[in-house]
């Protein structure tokens, strides 16, 4: 067997093994560890379960409602997440805006877009930390201020 840092076999071998991590891990395992990470973000009260119908990734008499994992293709994933924002850490960034005496707003985030980018940040990170190739595709849905 070659060794690993032998040139162009080095890189084969990295991208071949980041490649196989999917198969190892279950769409649960996943969820479960997004739901985690998603639950410590700042403003987080909850995982919404759909305005419509019912959102999760189901198991085996098991389901994680808030988190849906898609497949487009073979080796890689698109996650549709769904929050329940805690309505005084909304107040609280919505008033920090308001209070500021910047004339000009043209280069602020809106409230909204600034905890969405949170929990887009917290999804790719879980994805990172798992080993798996980061999502294309993050849609994050705001269902409820409580």
């Amino acid at each position: 067997m070659p060794p690993l840092d032998s040139g162009t076999g080095a890189v084969e071998a990295k991208e071949s093994s980041t490649r196989m991590a999917p198969k190892h891990l279950s769409d649960m395992l996943i969820a479960e560890t997004i739901v985690h990470d998603i639950r410590l973000v700042p403003g987080v009260l909850d995982m919404g379960e759909g305005l419509f119908a019912k959102v999760g990734t189901y198991g085996p008499r098991k389901h994680i409602p808030g988190i849906v994992i898609h497949h487009p293709t073979e080796d890689s994933f698109s996650v549709e997440v769904h929050v329940v924002l805690v309505d005084a850490a909304f107040t609280k960034a919505f008033s920090e805006i308001s209070a500021s005496e910047a004339p000009s707003r043209a280069d602020s985030t809106p409230v909204l877009l600034r905890f969405t980018d949170q929990v887009r940040t917290a999804v790719v990170q879980t994805f990172e930390q798992l080993g798996l190739p980061v999502s294309s595709l993050v849609d994050v849905t705001i269902e409820d201020i409580r």
